[in-house]
C-alpha cells in the first residue's frame, strides 16, 4: 500500500478535514464546511464509533443515511458541503439512501484508518487469489448460462461437471435458475487524465461541493502511488456518479473540463487517457447485513454462492462471503 489520503472539500473554499491526526484538530474546527457545533458533533461520532464494533454496527437500528445525519444534528451546510460529496463518492447515489450501518461502518473505517491503494494497482487483488492455481484451473472466455445439478452449461454449449460449484459473479452475471432480475444497483463513469503538472500536490481526495455538478471527486492517483506514473505526470482520476455510457464521450469529456477549470485553470491541457463506464459498480445498500443467513450462501445441494450484494457493497463483505461459502463446501464434501 502506498501514502494515506485525506479529504479536501471544492466549491466551499479549499477546506480541509481530518479526524484521524490529533494534530489537525484545529484545522478541522476552523474549516468552513460547517459549523463549530458540527465539528464537535464530528468528533463526538468518531468517539462513538471507536467504541461500537462491527457487529454492533451491523446489528443495529437501521435507516437512511441522510435521516441519520438530520438526527445526529448536523447542519445543512456540513451534509450539502462535507458528508453529501463524500458519501456519495462512496455510496455511488446522491440521495443517502443506503442504510445508516454502511455509513457508521465506513465512517469508523475512515476515521480510525488510513485510506490507501495497492501500489502496483487494485488488479493485484486477483491477481494475488490466482497465483496459486495452475493455467489448466481457470478457462478463461467462456460464459455460463445455466446451471443443473452438478452440470455448468457455457454459451459454447460446453457442459463442466463437478462436486461443487461456487457463483462468484455480481447479480446480473448469476446463471439460470438463481437470477432474480430485476436488481438494484449503481452505477459509476471515472474518467483519467495525464497532465505534466500536479492540479495539487498531497495526497487529497477532493470533493465537488458545488450543486448541479458532474464530477464528484477528484484524486491525483501517482501522489498516492508513485508508481501509477512512470514518467512522473500527474495521473488525474475524476469520478462520475450514475450512468453516463449513452453520453458522447467528446462532448462529456468537454463539459467535464470546463467545470473543472473553476479550481484548475490548466485543466484543458489536461490529456484524456481513458473512460471507464461501470454499470454494475456497486449493489444496492439500502439494507445491509454482515452475517448472511443459512440459505443464503447455499443455494443447493451442489451450488453456493458469494458475493458483497449478499451483506453489503465493500470488499471486506466480499471476501467474507467467499470465505464462509468455501467453509461450507469443504464442510459439506466431510
Amino acid at each position: 500500500m502506498e501514502d494515506k489520503l485525506d479529504i479536501i472539500i471544492i466549491g466551499a473554499g479549499l477546506a480541509g478535514l481530518t479526524l484521524r491526526q490529533p494534530g489537525a484538530l484545529i484545522s478541522t474546527l476552523a474549516s468552513p464546511a460547517g459549523t463549530f457545533a458540527d465539528k464537535v458533533r464530528m468528533l463526538g461520532l468518531k468517539l462513538k464509533l471507536t467504541g461500537k464494533s462491527i457487529d454492533e454496527i451491523f446489528t443495529g437500528s437501521e435507516t437512511t443515511t441522510m435521516a441519520y445525519l438530520h438526527d445526529a444534528g448536523f447542519s445543512q451546510r456540513m451534509i450539502g458541503q462535507f458528508f453529501k460529496p463524500f458519501m456519495t463518492g462512496i455510496f455511488l447515489e446522491d440521495k443517502l439512501s443506503t442504510s445508516s450501518r454502511m455509513f457508521e461502518f465506513v465512517f469508523k473505517m475512515f476515521s480510525q484508518g488510513d485510506a490507501a491503494v495497492p501500489a502496483k494497482g487494485m488488479g493485484m487483488i486477483p491477481l494475488q487469489l490466482a497465483s496459486s492455481l495452475s493455467s489448466n484451473e481457470i478457462a478463461f472466455g467462456q460464459k455460463v448460462v445455466s446451471i443443473d445439478a452438478n452440470n455448468v452449461t457455457t454459451s459454447a454449449g460446453q457442459v463442466h461437471s463437478a462436486t461443487s460449484i461456487l457463483i462468484a459473479t455480481d447479480q446480473l452475471e448469476i446463471p439460470d435458475p438463481f437470477r432474480k432480475l430485476p436488481y438494484s444497483y449503481h452505477s459509476v463513469t471515472n474518467m483519467y487524465f495525464t497532465s505534466t503538472a500536479k492540479p495539487y500536490d498531497k495526497p487529497l481526495i477532493a470533493l465537488n461541493a458545488m450543486s448541479g455538478k458532474l464530477v464528484n471527486n477528484i484524486a491525483v492517483m501517482n501522489r498516492i502511488a508513485p508508481a501509477y506514473s512512470k514518467n512522473g505526470d500527474a495521473l488525474i482520476s475524476l469520478s462520475l456518479i450514475g450512468d453516463h455510457s449513452k453520453a458522447d464521450n467528446a462532448q462529456l469529456q468537454g463539459q467535464v473540463l470546463r467545470e473543472m477549470l473553476a479550481w484548475f485553470p490548466e485543466a484543458m491541457q489536461w490529456k484524456h487517457l481513458k473512460t471507464y463506464h461501470i454499470g454494475y459498480a456497486l449493489p444496492n445498500d439500502d439494507q445491509v447485513i454482515n452475517v448472511p443467513g443459512n440459505d443464503a450462501i447455499r443455494l443447493t445441494e451442489q451450488c453456493f454462492i458469494c458475493g458483497d450484494h449478499l451483506l453489503n457493497g465493500s470488499i471486506n463483505a466480499a471476501i467474507k462471503s467467499g470465505r464462509l461459502a468455501a467453509e461450507a463446501i469443504i464442510s459439506g464434501q466431510k
